[in-house]
């Protein structure tokens, strides 16, 4: 079961609150291994084994490492780069003039496309390799687990700054009437349906969620506006930067030429700024809108306790297990049946995971579709980890003055 050799860890696509969790963890359990002579982090991910530009991470003291674990983003530097043809071969010539016998990735989908074609590559060349996908992505769209590690981290903050701006709107109702919130979140609306973790009555913010599972329609939102104007005296809507209308087209697509990622992921933007004017032309009130973008999945002050837990362990059992003789399987999250909020790791197969997502479940949303439902919060709300602010109001008592 043992091979002898050394270890080499990167981290891919969009950062997390929590990424360099997992980092530490693969890196603290690869270093105290006998059979792993040394601990590589490659520089941009892939693109850092192709070019040799590693870090040293033995020559990281644990205190270090345990600075960087509890910071945003990607300590090693991430990378959104697709390996060209044959270039996978490239990336075994080097794994072999190293030695490099234990191979982990933290990264989504495109990631485990990555690594399989890297392990396909070392099996035609005879390299024996242990590979192991440690999952991450803030979209929670990852197949075969109950939840992705930085949704967590991102969820707490879209719930909280939710409640934030509701209260700000509630008081600015008089001025600004309908405020938009624009959070990210590539093909699901997974995030969307987080900044309505908090709410607690019909007429508490957010009023209306609208994600790319949905299609959009502009009389059904203004008609939802207009409701929500009626009985609250404001109102606030949670959108996905890629909501689309029925044919497919994106609200909001950039114009500029830049129309996508080398993974040919649709660059968007500009769908909140577009549903302002639809409101403001509509119903003559102002509309306002916040973009959070990428500072929403970056937040340690809104980061989840839980989260960082579970991508710390994550990053541990991929090590584990390689050590064990695993390969080819990406560490999943089981969630057990009980009283309390658990989970166990378990380990699917990586050819399950690349060019498959999942979707916010309809059977997490009301009846109209337009916010979520208690089935969801019972799913989502442990992964906020605890102490959870409350919001309060004042009473609705009105002092009579002759």
């Amino acid at each position: 079961m043992s091979l002898k050799g050394n270890a080499i860890v990167g981290q891919s696509g969009g950062c997390t609150a929590v990424i360099n969790q997992s980092l530490v963890g693969a890196a603290e359990r690869a270093r105290s291994a006998k059979t792993v002579s040394n601990v590589w982090g490659m520089i941009h991910g892939v693109e850092g084994l192709l070019k040799g530009e590693l870090f040293d991470l033995r020559k990281q003291s644990p205190a270090l490492l345990k600075q960087i674990a509890n910071q945003p983003s990607a300590a090693l530097g991430s990378s959104r780069y697709k390996l060209k043809q044959e270039e996978e071969f490239q990336v075994v010539r080097n794994l072999k003039r190293w030695n490099v016998r234990y191979f982990f990735m933290v990264g989504g989908n495109d990631t485990a496309e990555t690594i399989l074609r890297i392990t396909s590559a070392c099996e035609k060349e005879n390299h024996e390799i242990r590979a192991v996908h440690i999952p991450k992505t803030i979209d929670n769209d990852l197949m075969e687990t109950d939840h992705c590690p930085g949704y967590g981290s991102v969820a707490r903050f879209a719930a909280i700054t939710t409640q934030e701006a509701g209260l700000d709107s509630r008081a600015m109702q008089r001025v600004d009437r309908v405020k938009i919130i624009e959070l990210m979140g590539r093909n699901s609306g997974w995030i969307v349906a987080a900044s309505a973790l908090l709410k607690k009555k019909a007429e508490d913010p957010p009023h209306l969620l609208w994600m790319p599972e949905i299609p959009f329609e502009e009389s059904a939102f203004l008609s939802h506006v207009e409701k929500a104007l009626s009985k609250a005296g404001y109102c606030l809507v949670v959108i996905s930067e890629t909501i689309r209308d029925k044919n497919g087209m994106r609200i909001g697509i950039r114009q500029d030429g830049v129309t996508h990622d080398p993974f040919g992921h649709q660059y968007v933007e500009g769908a909140a700024a577009h549903l302002a004017r639809l409101v403001e032309d509509r119903f003559k009130v102002r509309a306002r809108f916040d973009k959070p973008g990428t500072i929403a999945r970056m937040s340690m002050p809104y980061v989840s306790e839980v989260d960082q837990k579970e991508a710390y362990q994550a990053g541990a059992k991929a090590v584990r297990w390689a050590l064990q003789g695993k390969t080819k399987v990406m560490v999943a999250f089981k969630r057990l049946a009980s009283k309390t909020y658990q989970i166990d790791y378990v380990p699917v197969p990586i050819e399950n995971i690349p060019g498959r997502e999942r979707y916010f479940p309809d059977s997490f949303l009301n009846r109209e579709k337009t916010n979520v439902n208690e089935t969801f919060r019972k799913y989502a709300l442990p992964l906020l980890g605890p102490h959870l602010p409350h919001f309060p109001t004042l009473k609705s008592t009105l002092v009579a003055l002759k």
